[in-house]
């Protein structure tokens, strides 16, 4: 599962044929569209003709919400992009998750948390919780930097960053907080990363906490991997599904919160 910025927006036969919805349409193809746009562009992905196209770029721009440069070439405006960075500055991915993993735990009855990944640390944070009825036996560490080496939520992370990225954070990692086991070697590492690729969520037990299990799928926002989502619980308690059913839950979650986030998918 990995984000593309070229994806057109779904704007078929069940989309909105009123003038808002087309409007909305448009809106969000430009944001897709990382570049410029011409009328034959939104008339084909939008399945309209040339001229209801050209009319509803025009509407656009008169409001500000789309540029137009010679060539008949058109963008996003200033507009567009002033009521943009006014939503994206009052809400942080960990606002947009909460609800999201609210309904996790409420589904499976347990722990779930949204990772934050940090770059600059080559680290992850958790930033929100939410609680099932059944409690934990262990302590969760809020606002923390932690290791992307050990762990599902850690890895569900680690396995979709760049290899160079990897080896750097690999070269800097000590033991197992829980068994004080080495880390991986680099060849042993790889062969899990490429798995949890494949599968598209990331399974572990003991690796973090003593006694935990973890099950994490990565979250993307525009530019890439930002974090994950992750279900956790103590290893001996026997979960309400299987792990495959809750790492394709998460998974399936996690893709959707990516969505909200800015994340557009092949």
């Amino acid at each position: 599962m990995t984000p593309s910025a070229t994806t057109s927006p779904d704007t078929g036969s069940g989309a909105g044929t009123g003038t808002v919805s087309r409007a909305l349409a448009l809106l969000t193809l430009l944001a897709d569209a990382g570049g410029r746009v011409t009328v034959k562009h939104v008339g084909d992905v939008m399945q309209v003709p040339p001229s209801t196209a050209h009319r509803l770029l025009q509407l656009l721009r008169k409001e500000g919400f789309v540029d137009a440069a010679p060539g008949g070439q058109y963008g996003v405006g200033p507009q567009f992009y002033r009521v943009a960075a006014r939503v994206v500055g009052g809400m942080s991915p960990a606002t947009v998750a909460q609800p999201v993993i609210e309904s996790i735990a409420e589904t499976f009855n347990e722990t779930v948390v949204f990772g934050l990944y940090l770059p600059t640390e080559g680290t992850l944070t958790f930033a929100a919780r939410a609680d099932g009825q059944q409690k934990l036996k262990y302590q969760i560490d809020m606002h923390k930097p932690l290791s992307l080496v050990w762990g599902a939520s850690g890895k569900s992370v680690l396995a979709f960053l760049p290899d160079d990225v990897v080896a750097t954070i690999l070269a800097a990692e000590g033991p197992s907080p829980a068994t004080g086991a080495p880390p991986p070697d680099a060849q042993h590492l790889a062969v899990e990363l490429a798995g949890i690729r494949r599968q598209g969520w990331a399974l572990s037990e003991s690796e973090k906490l003593p006694d935990a299990r973890g099950i994490a799928a990565p979250v993307y926002g525009p530019a890439g991997v930002i974090g994950c989502i992750c279900l956790t619980s103590p290893k001996a308690r026997m979960p309400h599904a299987s792990t495959d059913a809750i790492g394709q839950e998460v998974a399936k979650r996690a893709k959707a919160l990516s969505h909200d986030l800015g994340a557009v998918f092949k």
